[in-house]
């Protein structure tokens, strides 16, 4: 089942002509929900899967990385945690990685040896951090403990017991402490509870679902607008209204239409934008607007998450001369669910989306969710999956890649314009 949390994808190209190497990345948190890193998964191309013991696959894919971290278009300047292999760290070849934008990960099955333990001394010692993966226990891997920077404990592997009395162990000792595979908001609190700093999982883009919970003013003029953009027969005169009555909305509508990356036409009103767009080209740009809107200051990283899939589904539609503005919305809807902390069958009910795009909402495996489920499966590098995703839709894996690269780019330009915008 794909699950509700995804990375970010992209292709490089590799040394030799026509070879890609692939990278999915998965977002790590603070405590306040706000990105600190990415953990980078390495794919050699479209038709092999990754293994962490392919060590020459790694150490080609690490030497890519050291020209890729040099762009800030990747990371956006947050730390990038490497998984490495014992020959990565003995042979050196990570110290052409920048140390001020890299975590050395050092994988579960590495032995303790002396080679190993004095390379990751020699790392540390020139500036790398060192992240333990996967300990379960206080007696686990004693030797690297000593070296590690951040230790990452697998809430999946783990009890709470086991959490606990890790936290306490290496919590008070300078290190700090990683919940990955952290599922539930529940599980996200009690690790906070215990001492936990960093946080890896999918349990940010899923909803607090509380039934009786009111929405803030503020969203209900939102969903408001949603409403009336998407009515059968619009109303221009009362959608005018709907979005003047929102400063903040209708100021960042006229922002984004202004924005040379749109090709839009200087527009100055409400009612310009109303006559200059088509009926699907204003539902899409009202509910962009609206989406970021309600996004707030809670998680950029699910705001880039839902723009990403937004982007992806309308550049597969046009490959596939589909009409865009279904697989859009879908994409961009998908996470609405966690940014109002409301379930997704609520939501749909309030917006009256069309049968295609609340069916794909709900579940319905149609056109648009299968995109969506290609997007998502794509950007966490669930690499076993997608040879056969994309042969259902009639696509190859590498357009699905060249999609991801130019949805991350456009992502980006939205979100230079939201902090232009405010």
């Amino acid at each position: 089942m794909i699950q509700d949390a995804d990375q970010s994808a992209i292709s490089l190209t590799a040394p030799q002509a026509g070879e890609m190497r692939f990278i999915a990345r998965q977002p790590i948190l603070d405590c306040k929900q706000q990105l600190y890193g990415y953990e980078l998964l390495f794919r050699a191309g479209a038709k092999d899967t990754f293994c962490s013991a392919d060590t020459d696959t790694m150490t080609r894919s690490t030497l890519d990385l050291s020209l890729l971290l040099g762009a800030e278009s990747f990371t956006e300047g947050h730390r990038a945690f490497v998984n490495c292999t014992r020959e990565v760290l003995c042979s050196g070849v990570v110290e052409s990685l920048p140390k001020n934008l890299v975590v050395l990960e050092i994988l579960e099955d590495i032995a303790a040896d002396e080679e190993t333990v004095r390379a990751c001394h020699r790392l540390k010692s020139a500036g790398y951090q060192i992240a333990l993966d996967d300990v379960v226990s206080v007696d686990d891997r004693p030797a690297f403990v000593e070296i590690a920077d951040i230790i990452k404990v697998d809430f999946l592997l783990t009890d709470a017991a086991q959490q606990e009395a890790l936290a306490k162990r290496f919590g008070k000792h300078g290190v700090q402490l990683l919940a990955e595979k952290v599922e539930t908001h529940e599980q996200f609190q009690s690790a906070l509870k215990m001492g936990y700093t960093l946080f890896q999982g999918y349990f940010f883009c899923r909803p607090v679902t509380m039934e009786a919970k009111d929405l803030p003013s503020m969203h209900t003029g939102y969903l408001n607008v949603l409403r009336k953009v998407y009515e059968p027969e619009l109303d221009f005169h009362a959608l005018e209204r709907a979005i003047r009555e929102e400063p903040s909305l209708c100021y960042r509508l006229l922002r984004y239409l202004n924005s040379a990356a749109f090709g839009v036409s200087q527009v100055n009103s409400i009612v310009q934008v109303l006559n200059l767009l088509g009926r699907d080209e204003l539902r899409k740009w009202v509910s962009l607007v609206t989406t970021i809107s309600l996004a707030g200051p809670r998680s950029t990283e699910l705001l880039r998450m839902a723009l990403s899939r937004a982007r992806f589904c309308e550049l597969f539609a046009e490959s596939q001369k589909l009409v865009p503005t279904d697989f859009f919305l879908v994409g961009l809807f998908s996470l609405l669910d966690a940014i109002l902390d409301r379930p997704m069958v609520q939501i749909v009910e309030h917006v009256p989306l069309s049968p295609v795009c609340r069916d794909a909402l709900n579940g319905v495996s149609n056109r648009p969710r299968q995109a969506l489920e290609l997007a998502i499966a794509g950007a966490r590098g669930e690499w076993e999956i997608l040879p056969q995703l994309c042969a259902h839709l009639g696509c190859t894996e590498e357009e699905m890649w060249h999609w991801h690269r130019d949805a991350q780019n456009w992502v980006r330009s939205m979100l230079d314009e939201k902090v232009r915008a405010g």
